[in-house]
């Protein structure tokens, strides 16, 4: 379906509805439609209204959340046109960051990469004051801020493309408030239901102490179908030994193919936050806060119909995917009234940490069959292990309002990453025995790769901004960032089977595991300062004119490469990679008409130097290296607002022209890998829109909600273009789609029932693809959203 068909669907919607209370009686008196453009923000570390900010930046309120039934990240990325993501379900592969801005993306659209992120993301995202990624459940959450473009003087390293915010709701002191919210859903292609349950609870604690508490779990069924698993010993998440489908010919016998197994990709999650407010004096406050995720992924959001039967949402490969993730996040934050200033030390100390299984196995049948001399069961999950270990603390003093104003601060980051891989392929060393008749048997090994990476990355950084106010209408902001960055450790991956049969072919020995790669030493550093200017104008009293020239930059860093890879390639050029950076140019508008229409306009122009892609070394391995560059440019438009006292609307609406302005090798030396300049960038989609729209209708002692949105995307690349040199580089064609949902609810006291629809039109929407000139016909995958899911959602308040 087409953009024109679908903008005919409904009118659209960012920042759909603001009023919906707590309490019964405040939600029947606050029925009249949203106060236009008073969700207050804190992008420039001082609160201010989204139409009083100077540069584009738009929010998300809780009570729009809660309208459009949205409690997970993925679905909120849908409500901001011009942000993007892999839309992989709960299984976010190796918890990565994968959002992007203004098509500011360098990396493949692909999904069986469970490494831990190289490069940093080109979006950076915080947890309250906390610089930290992770798939957070949307609950208790006060608003999400997303500032388009760089924002590296005020938010650092990672925010070439701009800064996602989620931010949680600090405790009360005023009164005390418990809330309980229950789902039961049922999703088309899926023989289970789902189930979503959460409270949260805020108790004063006298005058001037409050505590709040937030827990909830969330059960999704699945709805992919494995129909050609292999029979294994072990579980999907310890894979042992292939049985063999005729064990009296462990030379030439294939697998046992196991029963299929339906709702393959269901997922458990478990979230929860507490919290504790103290204020001490009218000129301080401390807040202690603990934020915890655990999820279990069973596989992917991802089906393959150009195989096998045709049919849509079943899977072939041999293996599932699995992944579990454990999110823990400790925060102390500070505020005290100087006078002078404001004071705020935002101290964080967080651990994410990652298994998981994945199957890239249809990569070795497909490219390498013949290191694997005839073997009948390439089959070789890889398993991974991540730990990490991130310490931030921030000072910042914010000045007093007046004709000069200014924000200065100091901030440091160490992150220390343990991950380790292995991926062992049981029976290979047999095979190989009698494949080349060694008596006695020599030992080739079962595993293929082993390593990981041991690295402690630091940032160390000073950080100002001084604006003038020249007038009551006029202001001019000019900002740094000083910056030290350093990265140090090892990471390698020794590749022991190839090491060893490589040794004996040509000196008839198989001993040594690091002949073909090996642990390497990752020491970079950075420093470097960047800037910022911004100016706005207030026409009137209703409209504000703007202008930003911003920095962002992303940190260097190590690649995983093996310094020799089987064809003997020398990988040590590549075994590191520099810092990046980006220009933005912005111009805007921005207002709000007769208190019924809120708006924001924004042209813009990034020119992205000396950027990180990922690029493919001769032996077929993905690493990141640093190319010419790109530009982005394009428009952004909001608008939001009321039609008497019972309709809320809103519309926006984001094109980006994302493409490449230097030609680059994919391979690198292989003139058949050129990418033109002019190249679209991966997963910039021109065009996003979303749309929604809210109707409440009183009856005699309670009211009805009609609430319904549509998100459309146009179609995207995967990769930068088709190379059919270059099987790794991931091409594929992404089509267009739209989401619409949709509910009703009955309102009455501290009740709602809500009767739910989601992904109405029922798209296949696919944002994240493994082809099968990558993977072969078997393993190739197309990652989907959520099928037509409806349900029903009880909500009690007291």
């Amino acid at each position: 379906m087409k953009l024109s068909a679908q903008a005919s669907l409904s009118v659209a919607v960012s920042l759909a509805v603001q009023s919906m209370s707590l309490q019964a009686q405040q939600q029947q008196q606050n029925r009249s439609g949203p106060e236009i453009g008073e969700i207050v923000v804190t992008a420039t570390r001082r609160s201010e209204t989204v139409l009083e900010v100077p540069y584009n930046i738009s929010a998300v309120s809780a009570e729009s959340l809660e309208a459009a039934g949205i409690t997970d990240a993925a679905a909120m990325v849908r409500m901001v046109p011009g942000l993007a993501t892999f839309d992989e379900g709960p299984r976010v592969s190796g918890n990565r960051n994968n959002l992007n801005l203004r098509g500011l993306n360098a990396n493949s659209l692909g999904n069986a990469d469970d490494n831990p992120r190289i490069g940093q993301a080109t979006v950076s995202t915080y947890v309250g004051e906390t610089p930290v990624f992770f798939p957070l459940k949307l609950v208790d959450v006060e608003r999400v801020e997303v500032l388009r473009g760089p924002q590296g003087t005020l938010y650092g390293s990672g925010s070439v493309g701009g800064t996602v915010r989620y931010i949680p709701r600090k405790p009360d002191v005023a009164g005390f408030s418990l809330d309980a919210t229950v789902e039961a859903s049922r999703t088309d292609e899926s023989d289970d239901t789902g189930f979503e349950g959460y409270a949260t609870l805020n108790v004063p604690l006298g005058g001037n102490a409050a505590f709040r508490a937030s827990v909830g779990h969330e059960s999704i069924a699945g709805f992919i179908d494995a129909v050609n698993l292999a029979q294994q010993t072990g579980t999907p998440r310890n894979p042992g030994a292939v049985i063999l489908a005729d064990p009296d010919n462990p030379q030439t016998s294939g697998p046992a193919i196991a029963p299929p197994r339906e709702d393959v990709n269901d997922a458990d999650i478990t979230f929860g936050r507490v919290a504790m407010l103290w204020e001490p004096s009218e000129d301080a406050a401390l807040t202690l806060g603990y934020t915890y995720q655990k999820s279990e992924a069973e596989s992917r959001y991802e089906d393959n119909p150009a195989f096998g039967t045709g049919e849509e949402y079943v899977i072939y490969k041999f293996n599932t995917d699995p992944q579990d993730s454990d999110i823990n996040l400790f925060s102390l934050d500070m505020e005290f009234d100087l006078g002078f200033a404001r004071l705020t030390s935002a101290t964080a100390q967080s651990n994410v940490d990652v298994f998981g299984v994945s199957d890239s196995s249809g990569f070795l049948r497909t490219n390498l069959a013949s290191y694997y001399f005839g073997y009948p069961r390439i089959i070789a999950p890889i398993i991974r292990n991540q730990d990490s270990d991130t310490f931030t603390q921030e000072l910042r003093l914010v000045s007093k309002e007046g004709t000069i104003e200014w924000v200065a601060g100091a901030f440091y980051l160490r992150n220390k990453l343990d991950f380790t891989l292995f991926q062992p392929m049981p029976g290979i060393n047999d095979y190989a025995n009698a494949y080349f008749g060694t008596d006695p048997p020599l030992n080739f090994t079962d595993v293929l790769a082993t390593g990981g990476a041991n690295q402690e990355f630091t940032d160390l950084a000073a950080f100002a901004e001084l604006s003038w106010n020249i007038t009551d209408a006029w202001q001019v902001t000019f900002g740094a960032r000083a910056f030290r960055q350093e990265t140090k450790g090892t990471a390698g991956i020794p590749l022991p089977f190839a090491s060893r049969t490589f040794e004996f072919i040509y000196y008839g020995t198989a001993t040594n595991d690091f002949l073909l790669g090996g642990i390497n030493p990752t020491n970079s550093k950075d420093d470097d300062v960047i800037f910022k200017l911004n100016a706005s104008y207030d026409v009137n009293d209703d409209t504000l004119a703007f202008f930003t020239f911003a920095e962002g930059y992303r940190a260097g860093g190590a690649n995983q490469l093996p310094e020799t890879d089987p064809f003997g390639n020398d990988n040590t050029p590549f075994l590191e990679f520099e810092a990046d950076d980006a220009k933005n140019y912005e111009v805007g508008i921005k207002g709000s008409w007769n208190s019924q229409l809120g708006y924001s306009a924004t042209v813009f122009f990034v020119d992205w130097k000396n950027f990180q892609t990922s690029l493919s070394s001769p032996f077929g391995i993905n690493y990141v290296d640093n190319i010419g560059g790109a530009e982005s440019k394009g428009l952004e438009l909001e608008l939001n607002g009321s039609l008497g006292d019972r309709i809320a609307y809103g519309f926006s609406y984001s094109y980006v022209d994302a493409e490449t302005v230097e030609a680059f090798e994919e391979r690198t030396g292989d003139p058949g890998t050129l990418v033109p300049s002019g190249t679209t960038l991966p997963g910039a989609s021109k065009n996003q829109l979303f749309a929604s729209i809210r109707y409440e209708h009183p009856l005699a002692d309670a009211s009805l909600a009609f609430y319904a949105d549509a998100a459309y995307r146009s179609d995207t690349n995967s990769a930068y273009q088709e190379q059919p040199l270059l099987a790794s580089e991931n091409f594929a064609r992404l089509d267009d789609f739209t989401v619409v949902n949709a509910s009703v609810s009955w309102i009455k006291d501290q009740y709602t029932l809500t009767l739910f629809g989601e992904n109405l039109t029922n798209e296949r929407g696919t944002s994240v693809v493994s082809v099968a000139d990558f993977f072969g016909e078997q393993d190739q995958g197309f990652g989907v959203i959520k099928p037509l899911t409806v349900g029903l959602r009880f909500k009690w308040v007291y």
